[in-house]
């Protein structure tokens, strides 16, 4: 996939995900009345897709990669009905994206940014789009000055979308940002950041600044390393200043959330540096985390937290209603395969620790993960245990701590023959 190649492993993982000659196992639940049927799923697998929550409650899913061979990436989308509990498609992209940004505008359309239109070298994209949810259609808007994969796009107060760091060729860490202006349609030059980044962390702040954390930089001798460092985009001033704390661990392809109270919570990534062939170095020179840490803004400090159960790298990370975080999946490998985990976590913000709710019901790496208006998680696709790319999808109760299969509508009556 797209963010683990930024990541410096495509190596491993594009030989083992999704293209392999295993098709995708069809994932059944039981109905009240103790029939087997199949559970609801989208209409085609995705990994490394985008996902949002439209103002009206539904669920906007769109792109990815359907096997993660070179003709994989898709630009179809489908929505997610909560209230009819169903997938439908809904207009295609513009271009096919897998990596994209996707980003909530404040009169409720949805900015699309970059990612990538295939596996593989100068498959970036600078293209960015919007969709229109009063049509379910999707249209070109400007262009970004440079194609980025691995970046960030984050809101500010005033509306504007701020994009950060990625790769404009696949290997290329860029130190430059752009600001996409909704009213005119167009992106201009943001500065640059003090250090490359790729894979890094935006959260917007209660005060508007927005911390960049972590990330990491491929294109330099020697090798891959992960930072430990974060910095400030004040949008004042429109630069970027350097936080002078360095966190707790350094940390790419880390997920991180607003807490209620204005601490920005960074879970998991990896860690280290790896090596290139000539100084004998290989995939495990970049360790999975399984710890976490909290930005406070008052302090300007990062602390630890309590750790997880598992190590979390390129895992989802859900705030849920009751301000608790929600950390779903990640990268594992099996053998010289890539595979996705199974193991949760939920962050409880009074105590500062994790508690372990239980595990998916299919083992995910780069799926999606949206909350839904009555508290519940969508989860959605991603690289299964069997490095095969899924369209299955489930869903995590707060209130059941559990994660929850649904029957595929219609299906109630069908029951697959005993494997």
């Amino acid at each position: 996939m797209r963010r683990i190649f930024v990541a410096a492993i495509a190596a491993v993982a594009l030989g083992g995900c999704g293209g392999s000659n295993i098709s995708e196992q069809p994932v059944y639940t039981t109905t009240p009345q103790g029939v087997q049927v199949a559970a609801l799923a989208m209409s085609t697998p995705r990994a490394d897709a985008a996902a949002i929550r439209l103002r009206d409650g539904r669920v906007l899913i769109c792109g990815g990669t359907a096997t993660g061979r070179i003709d994989g990436v898709l630009a179809s989308a489908e929505i997610y009905n909560p209230t009819t509990q169903t997938f439908s498609p809904t207009g295609s992209m513009t271009a096919p994206r897998e990596g994209q940004t996707i980003t909530m505008l404040q009169d409720g359309r949805i900015l699309l940014t970059g990612g990538a239109q295939n596996i593989g070298f100068r498959s970036e994209l600078a293209s960015a789009e919007i969709f229109d949810p009063a049509t379910g259609t999707f249209a070109a808007t400007g262009s970004m000055a440079t194609p980025r994969e691995g970046h960030t796009a984050t809101m500010l107060r005033d509306g504007r979308v701020l994009v950060v760091g990625g790769s404009d060729n696949g290997t290329h860490t860029m130190d430059s940002a752009e600001i996409y202006n909704p009213v005119t349609g167009a992106f201009r030059g943001a500065g640059h950041l003090n250090q490359p980044r790729i894979a890094h962390t935006a959260t917007l702040l209660l005060d508007g600044k927005v911390l960049i954390a972590g990330g990491g930089r491929g294109d330099r001798p020697g090798g891959y390393i992960a930072y430990d460092t974060a910095e400030m985009y004040e949008p004042v001033t429109g630069g970027f200043g350097m936080v002078r704390a360095h966190m707790v661990n350094d940390r790419v392809g880390a997920a991180a959330v607003l807490l209620s109270d204005g601490r920005a919570l960074i879970v998991g990534g990896k860690s280290g540096q790896m090596l290139t062939s000539r100084s004998r170095g290989n995939i495990a020179g970049l360790t999975p985390l399984n710890t976490a840490e909290i930005y406070d803004p008052e302090t300007h400090r990062f602390v630890p937290t309590g750790n997880m159960g598992a190590p979390h790298y390129l895992a989802t990370a859900t705030k849920l209603d009751d301000g608790n975080v929600l950390v779903v999946g990640g990268w594992t490998l099996h053998g010289p395969t890539v595979v996705g985990l199974r193991d949760t976590e939920v962050y409880v913000e009074r105590t500062n620790q994790f508690k372990r709710p239980g595990l998916t019901n299919v083992a995910r790496l780069e799926n999606t993960a949206t909350l839904l208006p009555d508290g519940e998680v969508l989860i959605a696709g991603g690289i299964d245990a069997n490095s095969n790319i899924t369209s299955s999808a489930e869903f995590y109760s707060p209130r059941q701590h559990s994660f929850i299969l649904l029957p595929e509508s219609g299906a109630a009556a069908a029951q697959p023959p005993i494997q």
